[in-house]
């Protein structure tokens, strides 16, 4: 005779320790009691954790959200281990509830908790297989989000690089309309605006999975780069870290600044915030990019960049400043071909034409050396002239 797998004592014990945790007291004697009960519990009874009832709740699911992590850390642990499968159960949905019912996993209870994300790391080490598994779309991303909301949350840059270490596919991961990682991060951001994405943080993410950053545009056609836009656009006066973020974008993907969403360029999202320092850096690395972008209008007023002032400003430095270095170039390339060309012709007055030509080149490019650090100066100054602060 085979023992039911969940026999009658099994289920009642179940039911027990599930009221229990529906009453705890919020201090931290009832919460060690009720550890060390539970914890005792499934170590004797592992099916313990295995068990749904009716309303398709188990251990786990009820233990994130009526425990609180900082007293039920090794608690919630325990049940995991118990039963690493239990943190795909699908928690009951309502029939009016909007969240998509994949949403509704314990999985992603536990990522999108603004404490009991503090785990996501070690299930990450310990549970891989479970994050890839085909029923959990890409649990990153809420974690992404509790990132952005750090100010509410526990969440900080250094849990999610650890979740990412263990745990890189979730850099190749795309799903739905929110794009990869890079335009999870930026959007969450925008959508909180709680507190910008630290640059090293980006960076850090960048550097592991540098083809993502000009990547495929996500659902509404932007790539990293707009988003950052559109979040400096947001920020412009506080936005330190978000136009360091932008800069580094272009730097790493240039063809990024000539790229549009629904006919928009990433200098016609900052356009009008041109009175800001942190803009006009941007603004005018995007110019150094794309300057034939300053004539093509914003598709929705048909304002192009030249319509502003400042920008009329930089166009006219960043020509001249490019003048200088392709005379620069060419004369370079020009003396050192003459130089090879003349190696063994002995005449004299040739010979001497070429010292004095290599001599003005060689004066000619220190001069012009003199003429970039003056422009690059005045460029500083005229973005130092913005606003720091709103006014």
């Amino acid at each position: 005779m085979t023992t039911p797998l969940f026999d009658d004592e099994s289920r009642q014990q179940f039911n027990c320790l599930m009221e229990a945790m529906e009453d705890i007291d919020f201090n931290s004697y009832s919460y060690d009691a009720l550890n060390d009960r539970i914890h005792q519990a499934v170590t004797e009874k592992p099916n313990l954790a295995r068990i749904v009832n009716e309303s398709n709740q188990s251990l786990l699911s009820h233990a994130c959200h009526y425990l609180n992590l900082g007293h039920s850390r090794d608690l919630i642990k325990c049940l995991i281990r118990a039963c690493p499968s239990g943190l795909l159960l699908l928690t009951q949905q309502d029939e009016d509830d909007i969240v998509p019912i994949e949403s509704k996993r314990i999985i992603y209870m536990i990522a999108r908790h603004p404490l009991h994300c503090e785990i996501m790391p070690w299930i990450a080490i310990n549970y891989s297989r479970v994050l890839g598994h085909e029923r959990c779309p890409p649990v990153a991303f809420d974690l992404l989000a509790m990132y952005a909301q750090r100010g509410q949350t526990n969440c900080t840059a250094s849990m999610i690089k650890q979740f990412l270490v263990a745990y890189p596919r979730a850099f190749e991961q795309v799903y739905s309309y929110n794009g990869n990682v890079f335009h999870v991060i930026l959007r969450q951001t925008i959508c909180y605006q709680e507190e910008e994405c630290e640059v090293d943080f980006f960076i850090w993410m960048a550097e592991r999975c540098p083809h993502s950053l000009l990547g495929n545009a996500d659902s509404t056609g932007c790539n990293p780069l707009h988003l950052a836009c559109y979040l400096l656009f947001e920020t412009h006066s506080k936005g330190w870290n978000t136009g360091e973020i932008c800069k580094y974008l272009i730097q790493k993907c240039p063809d990024s600044a000539r790229v549009t969403t629904h006919g928009r360029l990433p200098i016609h999202i900052l356009q009008s915030r041109c009175k800001y320092t942190y803009v006009r850096e941007v603004v005018v690395c995007l110019l150094r990019e794309y300057p034939q972008s300053i004539d093509i209008p914003k598709p929705n007023d048909h304002t192009p960049p030249s319509s502003f002032l400042f920008i009329r400003s930089v166009k006219l430095l960043l020509d001249e400043e490019k003048d200088l270095r392709e005379t620069a170039v060419s004369l370079t390339y020009t003396t050192s071909s003459l130089t090879e060309a003349l190696t063994r012709n002995k005449d004299k007055l040739t010979r001497s034409a070429l010292t004095v030509f290599g001599s003005w080149t060689t004066s000619f490019i220190n001069t012009t050396e003199d003429k970039l650090k003056l422009i690059s100066n005045r460029l500083k100054d005229m973005c130092n002239e913005g606003l720091e602060h709103d006014e």
